[in-house]
């Protein structure tokens, strides 16, 4: 009896390894969670973080003075509270000046002084006595003119010599001049000439524009307060050159605001009324504020008041919180500013 033909397995094989090979793509579809559902496009976080710092709302100014030069003595200490125009320093050169401002006041009440003679009439016992020199010399003048006429009366007959009569004539050309002298005296004693006033009020002129002069370069070596506040810190001391960092540290502690930091990208979604919660190390419990301002600027990571982000390639917005409670009064102490979110499309957009 003869075999029945063997079919070829291959056609079985190959539907085996085509059902292997669809299992296998299927079983990481089947095994991997379902994908979470995303956001809508224009839902922003449900709470932005960041860092920030407590700052006075004027924020920290540097008093300077004159660059490079030499401070003489600083007159207050770290913490001290001054009013506004307070000298908090002096220059080494203070004593020069204020000595020649002393010099210029002195010049400038002399010439006030010479003024006022010039415009002053003489007393009047000086009048009256230089009138009764007059009356005087016009006297000598008479016996004079007398005494010549005789012996030129005498000379025509030959009686007197000819330097008798010139020696008379001499006594009364003296007489002429003492009584022209001393009526010229009774009019410079009585009148004041307008030359003479001008003169004066010229010399009161130059000497009021000396003085100052020496008063301004005098305030110019005494470095004042601008503001009453709180000296934070001393960055020179007496017999240092000042620098371009200054001389002080002074700010306004009574009214303290936070400082937060956003990034860039997040900016958008802040604006002013917003609410805010501040915490951090510094406080003993966590203090409620409103967003007040929010920057027009951004900035990088290198900043002259705070070094939060140091080390990190970052580009933040700075937002003003105003708290609601009080703060303490740490300038530039670190602190957490957590930002409820809404949607995006209702925030103010930020431009640096």
């Amino acid at each position: 009896m003869t075999a029945a033909p063997r079919r070829p397995r291959w056609p079985l094989l190959l539907a085996l390894a085509g059902l292997a090979g669809l299992a296998a793509l299927l079983l990481p579809i089947a095994d991997s969670p379902a994908p979470a559902a995303r956001p809508a496009a224009l839902a922003g976080p449900e709470m932005l973080v960041a860092r920030g710092r407590i700052e006075p709302e004027g924020r920290v100014v540097a008093l300077h003075g004159p660059f490079r030069s030499v401070l003489g003595q600083v007159l207050v200490e770290e913490g001290q509270a001054v009013a506004a125009g307070q000298v908090v320093a002096l220059l080494d050169t203070h004593a020069v000046a204020q000595a020649q401002a002393e010099a210029a006041r002195a010049r400038l009440a002399l010439a006030l002084a010479e003024e006022a003679q010039v415009a002053a009439s003489a007393k009047p016992a000086l009048i009256q006595a230089q009138r009764a020199l007059v009356r005087a010399r016009e006297a000598e003048l008479t016996l004079a003119r007398r005494e010549h006429a005789r012996i030129e009366t005498l000379r025509a007959t030959s009686i007197a010599a000819l330097a008798t009569l010139e020696q008379r004539q001499a006594e009364m050309d003296r007489a002429d001049a003492a009584l022209r002298q001393a009526e010229a005296e009774l009019r410079a004693l009585s009148e004041v000439r307008e030359e003479d006033r001008r003169a004066a009020a010229a010399r009161v002129a130059v000497q009021r524009a000396a003085l100052a002069e020496a008063e301004a370069e005098l305030a110019r070596t005494a470095i004042r307060a601008p503001f009453a506040g709180t000296v934070l810190a001393l960055l020179r001391r007496g017999g240092e050159m000042i620098g371009d960092e200054g001389i002080l540290q002074l700010a306004t502690l009574d009214r303290l605001v936070v400082v937060a930091e956003v990034e860039e990208a997040e900016a958008p979604l802040v604006a002013p009324g917003q609410a805010a919660r501040i915490g951090g190390r510094v406080l003993a419990a966590p203090v409620e504020g409103r967003v007040e301002l929010v920057g027009r600027l951004v900035m990088r990571q290198r900043r002259t008041s705070s070094d939060v982000l140091v080390g990190r390639d970052a580009r933040i917005v700075e937002v003003t919180v105003r708290p609601l409670g009080p703060l303490p009064p740490v300038v530039g102490a670190e602190v957490e500013v957590r930002l409820p979110l809404g949607p995006a499309p209702t925030r103010a957009t930020v431009r640096p």
